[in-house]
């Protein structure tokens, strides 16, 4: 018997007795009564697979699970049989089988260490079984905020990114190098104001470097983005931070705008911003004026900008830009080279916030929710993150929150009002508490108490930190007025949350009063009239309008309700026609079923944006709001394609509802 340390009745040594017991049962019964033992089995795996020292004691069980019968009569007996692109579906489905494959994932590791052997599996094929999986699977060592993974079971996302980590630390690093890069440039792609997961993707890739020779290539390829991180320059990666700073006093003008070039080509080629840039910045602004355009990567737009605004701009770097803050340089980059300086309430707007008498609690919340042991002042961290908001207004996102509706307003705000915005953040930081009109009536947050975050989780802008909570109250209590209406609630919630610019003819797709699809050829081709340029009569969309999806998993069912924003309709590089939109999850990048996968790059997306072609964005929409008078020709648009997208919506997130096409 394997030997394990006592302790309370619910520790994992005594969980690993207790499964130890059910495996002697297991090993010592007749094949007819296996199976039992083996659900008990499993029951008593899911307990262990809770925390990394249980998985230790399940690990040391890993060499009898063959011989005792654990797979017996099952898809994993033949360990040479299994097939790494099904272990991904096998984890996220749950339950049995997937504690199953973690079992399994555990035996495999075990021939890999060469403490169990099996037929036609020698250990360097099950090394690289299980390479494979860690690399295709980094979204579960590395877990992404998305509308599936909220709605699945915590408990077992966490058994899984156990697992993953226990046997990663055994294989080493090194082993999936090149993946973690790949997966920290496709998010950074998207350009997002939080990068605390891309930060967690290259620290394991620079632990990875130190297991593999200097000029191995992937050494070369990660210490790039590692470079951008912690430091673009030499100079900057020298010594410590007050080195740093020392250093650039003793630097000549020619220097300088060395390091100003590089800083600002780091930061515009990776979307990474290094804490030192803050120094430099902070540096130039007093002794170099002249660089500060290079050392944001300014474009012609932002270099007129900063000319404009010289004096503003120099005052709000002093005052936001830190090195705890340097994440907003990117932003202040963005909203210069947009123009937004030229706008008339957003200097104004900044320039408050540096004096604006923030509520104490709402002062606390900003500071509590840092990342840093002593943040600096609620003022700066409001300032700096509504910096980034305005730079990259589709950087913004939900969290680990069921407040897609917070996380898009705050998006389409930044976008098409953005003095509307500005109001807001000074009145909730001031106030702590936001106060909105629906229909005539006024709606105060601080009255309110039910939203669909009954928890906030933190990892937020500070934007959206201060807003999400009060705009989450509200939007219940505007769809709670809605209740006993004919039709969906948004019809009437949309215009009344975002602003004027929301149009006011609506399409829906679903029949609230049976839940069923109803007319669904003719919301398709209202869809054509209302967004397609070639059935609307050419025309663009000039305001980023609301609309919501069914988001669906890799298997196209039903995950839940989303609010995302159509940005706009265009042909990408290729000539495909494809909406453009802005999805509040933090990663964008998606799988929806039906070979419907989400784009944030290559074809033609702007920062933050997502697209897919025509059809397949209509395939997963269900209410959208349009311009009654101007809407082109929907009988035109031909029978094929309204067929095409009718029979993805049947047999995907709508296959089990009623259908009336009266």
């Amino acid at each position: 018997m394997a030997q394990v340390t006592s302790g309370g009745v619910n520790s994992p040594a005594r969980q690993a007795e207790d499964f130890e017991q059910v495996l002697e049962r297991l090993e010592a019964a007749r094949t007819f009564g296996k199976a039992m033992q083996q659900q008990q089995l499993m029951a008593r795996a899911q307990k262990l697979l809770r925390s990394p020292e249980g998985i230790a004691h399940l690990y040391a069980f890993a060499p009898r699970f063959d011989a005792g019968g654990v797979f017996a009569g099952g898809d994993w007996e033949k360990p040479r049989m299994l097939q790494p692109a099904l272990v991904s579906g096998t984890l996220r489905g749950g339950g049995i089988n997937a504690t199953l494959e973690c079992l399994s994932e555990l035996r495999m590791l075990a021939i890999a260490e060469g403490h169990s052997e099996h037929a036609g599996m020698p250990p360097e094929d099950a090394r690289r079984f299980l390479q494979k999986i860690l690399a295709s699977n980094l979204d579960l060592l590395f877990p992404v905020a998305t509308e599936e993974t909220r709605e699945a079971d915590p408990a077992a996302a966490e058994r899984v990114k156990n697992l993953f980590d226990f046997i990663l630390e055994r294989l080493g690093t090194a082993a999936i190098l090149d993946s973690l890069i790949q997966e920290a440039e496709r998010v950074l792609l998207q350009r997002p104001i939080m990068v605390q997961r891309v930060e967690a993707l290259l620290r394991a890739a620079d632990r990875a470097t130190h297991e593999l020779p200097d000029d191995d290539p992937s050494v070369s390829r990660a210490r790039e983005w590692m470079h951008a991180l912690n430091g673009p320059t030499p100079l900057s990666r020298a010594g410590t931070r007050d080195d740093y700073a020392a250093a650039l006093t003793k630097l000549d003008i020619n220097a300088l705008a060395e390091e100003a070039h590089n800083f600002g080509q780091a930061m515009a080629r990776t979307g990474l911003v290094s804490p030192h840039h803050a120094d430099l910045l902070r540096h130039l602004v007093d002794n170099a004026p002249e660089l500060v355009g290079p050392a944001l990567a300014l474009n012609a737009v932002g270099k007129v900008s900063l000319g404009a605004h010289q004096t503003l701009i120099s005052d709000l770097i002093r005052f936001a830009i830190w090195r705890e803050t340097a994440r907003s340089i990117y932003g202040l980059s963005k909203l210069l080279e947009q123009g937004m300086t030229f706008i008339r309430p957003v200097l104004p707007g900044l320039r408050r916030l540096m004096v604006l008498a923030i509520h104490p609690s709402v002062g606390e919340q900003l500071r509590g929710a840092s990342e840093w042991q002593d943040p600096p002042d609620a003022n700066v961290l409001l300032l700096a993150g509504t910096l980034s908001v305005l730079g990259q207004p589709r950087g913004v996102d939900q969290g680990h929150n069921p407040t897609c509706q917070a996380a898009r307003a705050i998006s389409l705000w930044a976008q098409n009002d953005v003095g509307y915005l500005l109001e807001l953040i000074a009145f909730a930081a001031r106030e702590n508490e936001l106060i909105m009109h629906f229909e005539g009536q006024t709606i105060r947050s601080s009255e309110l108490s039910f939203g669909l975050a009954a928890t906030l989780h933190t990892e937020l802008d500070s934007v959206s930190l201060l807003l999400t909570t009060h705009l989450d109250r509200i939007y219940m209590e505007m769809s709670r007025q809605t209740i006993g209406r004919a039709g969906d609630g948004h019809r009437w919630v949309n215009p009344e949350l975002h602003g004027w610019w929301v149009h006011r003819g609506f399409g829906e797709l679903l029949d609230t009063a049976t839940g069923g699809v109803h007319r669904c050829n003719d919301f398709i081709r209202a869809f054509y009239a209302a967004y397609h340029p070639l059935y609307n009569g050419g025309r663009d969309l000039v305001y980023a309008q609301p609309c919501g999806i069914a988001t669906t998993d890799y298997s196209g069912a039903l995950v839940g309700w989303h609010a995302i924003s159509i940005q706009r309709v265009a042909y990408d590089p290729a000539g495909e026609w494809r909406v453009y939109f802005f999805n509040p999850n933090r990663d964008k990048g998606q799988n929806w079923g039906q070979d419907i996968i989400t784009s944030t790059h290559s074809h033609g997306e702007l920062e933050g944006e997502s697209s897919l072609p025509f059809e397949q964005f209509i395939a997963r929409v269900y209410v959208f709001h349009y311009k009654t008078r101007e809407i082109g020709d929907a009988g035109i648009v031909p029978d094929d394609a309204v067929a095409r997208i009718r029979a993805l919506i049947a047999e995907s997130w709508a296959a089990h509802l009623p259908w009336n096409d009266d």
